[in-house]
């Protein structure tokens, strides 16, 4: 039988000695590092076939869970088109439940698995997408992105309602301790169960998903769901579907994973981070490499662990494999072509604030926010500050998200290096100049991120930068010439014989450097960078087709960013007077990006809001704890810290632009000689005065339809009754 011809871009792909030699380079290059890494770090530790055997029995029921929730992100994923960061705290949801029903209610082990697994589960992933999830189809990258952080850590803040995060919550392995004997090692019955359960469905999923009309629907969807449609696909009934069978994942991985580390917020980053790496070796779409990604971090985690002895400055970098495993996949994979879900409306041209009314609205800033510090309590004017100087960083991601659409999880990562720099070189000894050299210690490693960037975007880029925040703070910054792990004096400073050293006097400095970034961004939003920013963020490639140079602009942006979050950490270094890396947590960093993209992000105002939006949380909270008739209510706002920012992300759905912009368009035609706005405003009225008048006549000749249809059944009936004979029913 002739062999069927290749088409010609498969013949030069597979003909093009460069493109084998490039893809072949990579993998030989990580090859290369892990083998120096682990001859410098070898422990001595003799390597046996009894030895690589116990590590291979440790290994394997490991990958089975980190399969079993990569697996759940990418069955999502490859169905709907919905990246889930929630994945992780679902997970953790289900194993509290787990906990409830057979610890604490004492439910037989095999009866509270069923329950949570296969009743909780289903029915939360079944409620997640009729409220949420399903809303989702269509926005932007980003949009999806934030909502499911925002659930991250709303579930979060849920979990510490219901759980009280102080005490342990301990799951004892299916049949104890109890297993049998492989090279002197007792493999459990708990981990052959999960290493089983763990290759079962992943095989099974995979016949689902490419052997029955259920998973051919399931991919329709997400590749063309108006098409599927058309051919009788009921997507609701798939997106449905693909979530619940993603929650029975998360949940299983996290009930298997719960009596290795306990029940806890710990569960999400352990499960979470693992499962991203997995997923990003199967490319988010193939279950076979995805599981393959689960055993090469299974194994490498056992390996370091058995073999490798890591000390000093390298200690936590044993703890950190699935970040750097993450962040190196991504890096050696080649580009992917992953069809996010796109944009399906108009998109409506962003309004740039006019120069003049922004330098009045900063003005305004300038004035009143110290004004309101005087009439808070020592503690709030504490918080309040600490909110200034947190928005100072949130600004980072206005030129970097807001204008050029790139994602970034890191914005307190460069703060940490920032923060460290200052103390370093000046901090110390009050040296103004320190805060200048924290900033520019900062933006070559945002310079070096954005080498990442041009490689990979969206999701991809997401990812990265999430992995980077997360490598940062142990690798980075516990590095002994950074923190060390310890903490780091800065005083606040005296400027020009003023001193800083009370809040008051450093919240009125902090909103002035406030205004004065946010001036200088303003300024760059206006000129011909801002608009090349804003051209790259619709279409890069339309952008390289008109001259714009992508990768010197996404260098620059990042740089941009990298120095203001450099900057913002040099102030808040100041502010905490003694700071260490532990005020950098890359999970704070998330909550500020959800946080902006809440305010708005591609506005200076949003920072602001970012800042300030947990402060009324934790006031609220805290009064609740003062006044006794109150006190009732104190453990229910236990997790509102999280609860609060996690589903005001759901508002982003109905308006992606943020808070600050639905609130702007009411205040805009009141302020003075702001003309475009009431243009606007006068507009949007117009608009809706011709839709309700449309309705208007829709329902009066709907009106008018019935009434004259009531008129001829009553004709109709007279004549029947006059041509009846008389006396006939």
């Amino acid at each position: 039988m002739a062999k069927p011809k290749r088409s010609a871009s498969t013949h030069r792909r597979h003909s093009n000695p460069d493109v084998s030699v490039r893809r072949s380079l990579g993998p030989i290059v990580a090859a290369t590092v892990v083998l120096t890494v682990a001859v410098a770090t070898w422990g001595g530790r003799p390597v046996t076939g009894e030895s690589l055997i116990q590590l291979l029995i440790f290994a394997l029921p490991l990958a089975g869970i980190f399969a079993l929730a990569a697996t759940g992100l990418v069955v999502v994923y490859t169905t709907t088109g919905v990246f889930n960061f929630a994945q992780g705290a679902i997970g953790m949801l289900a194993a509290y439940v787990y906990w409830q029903l057979h610890v604490d209610w004492g439910w037989p082990n095999v009866l509270s698995v069923a329950v949570t697994v296969l009743g909780f589960a289903p029915a939360f992933g079944w409620m997640l997408n009729r409220l949420i999830m399903r809303h989702l189809v269509g926005k932007d990258l980003v949009v999806q992105l934030m909502v499911t952080v925002g659930l991250l850590l709303g579930f979060i803040g849920v979990a510490n309602t219901i759980w009280d995060p102080n005490q342990s919550h301990t799951v004892n392995p299916f049949f104890g301790i109890e297993g049998f004997q492989i090279s002197g090692v007792t493999l459990t019955w708990h981990r052959l169960i999960a290493l089983v359960v763990a290759v079962v469905l992943v095989v099974g999923l995979r016949f689902l998903l490419y052997a029955t009309r259920l998973g051919i629907a399931m991919r329709a969807v997400v590749d063309n769901q108006g098409l599927a449609q058309l051919s009788g696909v009921p997507s609701e009934r798939v997106s449905s579907f693909s979530w619940m069978l993603g929650s029975c994942l998360a949940a299983l991985a996290g009930v298997l994973y719960a009596n290795e580390i306990g029940v806890g917020a710990s569960l999400v980053l352990a499960t979470l981070v693992p499962a991203f790496a997995a997923a990003a070796v199967g490319r988010m779409r193939s279950l076979p490499l995805t599981y393959l990604g689960a055993l090469i971090l299974a194994l490498l985690m056992q390996f370091a662990s058995v073999y490798l002895s890591f000390t000093g400055d390298w200690q936590p970098a044993k703890e950190r494999i699935p970040e750097v495993m993450l962040f190196v996949v991504l890096l050696l994979l080649p580009p992917a072509s992953l069809k996010f879900a796109r944009f399906s409306g108009v998109r409506r041209r962003a309004r740039v604030v006019p120069p003049r009314q922004g330098a009045i609205g900063l003005a305004v800033l300038v004035v009143t926010m110290p004004l309101f510090g005087l009439l808070q309590s020592a503690t709030n004017l504490s918080r309040l500050t600490l909110a200034m100087g947190l928005a100072i960083v949130a600004l980072s991601l206005v030129p970097l998200t807001g204008w050029a659409g790139q994602v970034s999880f890191a914005p307190l990562a460069f703060a940490g290096i920032g923060a460290a720099a200052f103390a370093h070189f000046g901090g110390e000894s009050g040296r103004p100049l320190a805060i200048l050299i924290g900033a520019i210690a900062a933006a070559p490693v945002g310079a070096a991120l954005s080498l990442i960037a041009v490689r990979l975007q969206g999701l991809y880029l997401g990812l990265a930068t999430f992995a980077f925040a997360y490598f940062t703070r142990d690798a980075i910054l516990n590095n002994s010439r950074m923190y060390g792990g310890v903490s780091l004096t800065t005083p606040r400073q005296t400027w020009f014989g003023i001193s800083f050293s009370g809040n008051q006097a450093y919240l009125t400095l902090l909103t002035v450097v406030f205004a004065i970034i946010a001036l200088a961004l303003m300024a760059i939003r206006t000129s011909s960078f801002g608009r090349r920013l804003v051209a790259m963020r619709d279409s890069e490639a339309a952008s390289a087709t008109v001259g714009v140079n992508i990768f010197e602009t996404k260098v620059v942006v990042f740089t941009i960013s990298a120095f203001v979050a450099g900057l913002g950490g040099s102030f808040l270094a100041m502010f905490y007077i003694n700071t260490d890396s532990g005020r950098f947590e890359a999970i704070a960093g998330l909550g500020l990006v959800l946080q902006m993209v809440v305010g708005g992000i591609a506005l200076v105002s949003g920072a602001v809001f970012a800042g300030v939006f947990q402060l009324p949380i934790i006031i609220l909270r805290e009064k609740s704890a003062e006044v006794s008739w109150l006190l009732w209510l104190e453990p229910k706002l236990r997790g509102l810290e999280q609860i609060a920012p996690g589903f005001a992300a759901l508002g982003i759905i109905q308006n992606p632009e943020g808070a600050v912009v639905a609130v702007g368009k009411g205040f805009a035609p009141l302020v003075p000689g702001d003309t475009a706005a009431r243009k606007v405003a006068s507009a949007e009225r117009a608009r809706k005065a011709e839709r309700y008048a449309a309705q208007s006549s829709e329902i009066g000749l709907s009106i008018a339809l019935t009434a004259s249809s009531i008129a001829e059944v009553e004709r109709q009936l007279r004549v029947t009754d006059a041509l009846a004979p008389r006396g006939s029913s």
